[in-house]
């Protein structure tokens, strides 16, 4: 139905924990949409299993999933370059950013959420959703994509299929003409991604959209000289000549700008495709049945070598391409034409940012600092997606390495390389699950233990039983705050008095965007006034757009935090298996101040808008 670690199998998973489904109605599901070949939303709403609401509930409050206005937030040209036309408004999702193999889609009907799954894998990229209202998605997809072409209706005397296209039923019978959309399309040109007034008037000299080319037509081309990249000493099969060809590959792909590389297997050929500026363009093509050579090139580049062909693969390696020091991350999906392989560039960023630099103030600074080097017990990290928690997560492996730590870090997608901190890539096709790496590690003489990305009851588990033998547990854990994340682990069936003994301090987060500094400006305080423990007097500042932010308002982004340390009443009400308002109530006893207040700080200094405020927090409501 779903591999392991996907968004699918997360919800169903929140779903079953909140009571919603059962274990025997969840299997059930799963092997009806299997046999059907549709995904496990398609199941459920036609059974009546659970409604669009329980799954909204789930994607918010358990898997900490927020909501944006699309009105006010615009979406990166190159997240949307990267997500054909096709798939986009097939699965009514709009791509808003990509940061390091993972897409941020928006999605207005929860039940969509089902089908980002099977758009990762056609990505090669994981995605992550976030909730909108369900007539912007459709006009920012029509807005950015342009209208849907209305199917073409068939001739009286062709023969059509149950779908309704038009089926060849002669005895030699050519296969269905396959678009490029399948694949890949041909990019279309859009407006810069800055928030759009709803009254504002489309340029006129807009240009229009480049039609879609069929892989027939790529196959069929004459090439107007010869290629970059020689595909011809595949034939050899020799290893030294093929890893030549995968550096020459790598190194003409850097030179023409080139973010991936793609190898697309079709029928009798495959294509070498780079993506240059959002654009997909042909290098070469040769065919198929050389390309699984080139992918062993790839894979051994990569250090994929020992993962069979039959299994999906994930690398990363930091190299140096044409005077270039970069990180490449190498993605294997197989696929019944063949593996389908994506090869994307990144710089290199030597280390992470401090805690400082990322928003915290010198308190919570000092306390973090402490708990890392002198502490025990986790130290949990709790955001949504695109919430930060990741950078958190590096700047204090960074700190307890140079406080002379041993640190084991599992993760499931490396963004910084520390040297000094023993670093475990999680390949998606392992059978080894992550709780399995958490083990070894612990016997690895290890003082800190890290896990970005606790997910299941048994990743938990490992994480209670390594503070209890005296490890330091740095781990990120999917939530909108610390409160929501300590109730979904107990809803996960943690036992509630381990992880109570277990926790030891807790730091929430959000990202919000900063006022540009270049026209911002004072606007009315009527919203500010409404924050929770708002001065009367408060002023509101926000940016106006101006070239210098590309006319959004906003230039830069800084987190705003929450830290609690898990004191005996806390823990208390852990272990009694408090609700989130009681385990929230707690905190606010225990003198830890919320997100809104840090907010609220940003704000009275100039530095947030309170409608940016209210687009992460929802205070409003």
């Amino acid at each position: 139905m779903a591999d392991a670690g996907g968004i699918s199998t997360r919800v169903l998973d929140s779903l079953v924990s909140a009571g919603l489904l059962t274990v025997e109605q969840l299997a059930s599901v799963g092997e009806a949409a299997a046999e059907r070949g549709v995904h496990a939303g398609v199941i459920l709403s036609e059974r009546g299993l659970v409604s669009a609401a329980d799954v909204a509930s789930a994607l918010e409050h358990e898997l900490g999933v927020p909501r944006v206005d699309l009105t006010s937030y615009a979406p990166e040209d190159d997240a949307l370059a990267l997500v054909p036309a096709d798939a986009a408004r097939s699965r009514r999702a709009l791509p808003l950013f990509e940061i390091e193999g993972m897409l941020t889609v928006a999605i207005g009907d929860p039940m969509d959420v089902f089908a980002l799954d099977a758009l990762a894998a056609e990505l090669a990229l994981e995605v992550e959703p976030v909730l909108a209202d369900t007539d912007s998605v459709a006009e920012a997809l029509a807005q950015y994509y342009g209208e849907a072409e209305a199917p073409a209706v068939p001739e009286p005397d062709e023969p059509v299929g149950e779908a309704g296209v038009a089926e060849t039923l002669s005895d030699g019978a050519d296969e269905p003409v396959v678009e490029a959309s399948d694949f890949f399309e041909a990019p279309v040109e859009v407006e810069p991604a800055v928030p759009v007034a709803p009254s504002a008037e489309p340029e006129p000299d807009a240009a229009p959209a480049v039609p879609a080319e069929t892989i027939e037509s790529m196959a069929e081309a004459v090439p107007e000289s010869a290629p970059a990249v020689d595909l011809d000493v595949l034939a050899v099969a020799d290893a030294r000549k093929v890893a030549v060809l995968v550096a020459d590959i790598l190194e003409d792909a850097v030179r023409k700008g080139a973010s991936r590389i793609h190898l697309l297997p079709y029928k009798d050929d495959f294509f070498l495709v780079y993506r240059v500026k959002g654009a997909l363009e042909k290098a070469a093509s040769a065919p198929r049945s050389l390309q699984s050579a080139l992918v062993d090139g790839f894979k051994a580049y990569a250090k994929l070598s020992d993962v069979p062909a039959t299994l999906p693969a994930l690398g990363r390696v930091h190299t140096k391409i044409a005077d270039r020091d970069l990180v490449l991350t190498c993605s294997v999906v197989p696929t019944i034409a063949g593996q389908r392989l994506v090869v994307s560039f990144v710089p290199y960023r030597p280390e992470p940012r401090s805690l400082a630099d990322l928003g915290m103030t010198e308190a919570e600074v000092r306390a973090l600092h402490a708990m890392v080097e002198r502490g025990r017990g986790i130290l949990l990290i709790a955001a949504p997606v695109a919430g930060g928690r990741s950078s958190t997560y590096y700047a204090l492996l960074h700190h307890a390495a140079q406080a002379g730590k041993t640190v084991y870090s599992v993760e499931r997608a490396v963004e910084y390389e520390l040297p000094s901190v023993a670093q475990v890539l999680v390949n998606p096709g392992s059978p080894v699950p992550v709780a399995n790496y958490v083990a070894a590690g612990l016997r690895q003489d290890t003082d800190v233990v890290a896990v970005d990305g606790l997910q299941t009851v048994e990743d938990v588990h490992l994480a209670v039983e390594a503070a209890g033998l005296g490890r330091l547990v740095i781990a990120t854990f999917p939530a909108a705050d610390i409160a929501s994340a300590v109730r979904r682990m107990l809803d996960l069936g943690v036992e509630p008095h381990s992880l109570a003994s277990a926790l030891t301090l807790g730091v929430g987060q959000r990202l919000v965007r900063l006022n540009c500094p270049n026209c911002t400006q004072e606007t009315d305080a009527a919203l500010a006034r409404t924050i929770p423990g708002a001065p009367k007097d408060i002023t509101d500042r926000a940016g106006s757009g101006c070239p210098n932010c590309g006319k959004s308002g906003f230039r830069g982004v800084t987190g705003i935090f929450e830290v609690l340390p898990f004191t005996e009443p806390v823990r208390s009400t852990v272990a009694s298996s408090a609700s989130r308002a009681d385990i929230t109530a707690a905190a606010a006893k225990a003198g830890m101040r919320p997100l809104i207040a840090s907010g609220l700080a940003r704000v009275a200094a100039g530095e947030v808008s309170a409608t940016e405020l209210d687009r992460v927090l929802r205070f409003s409501e």
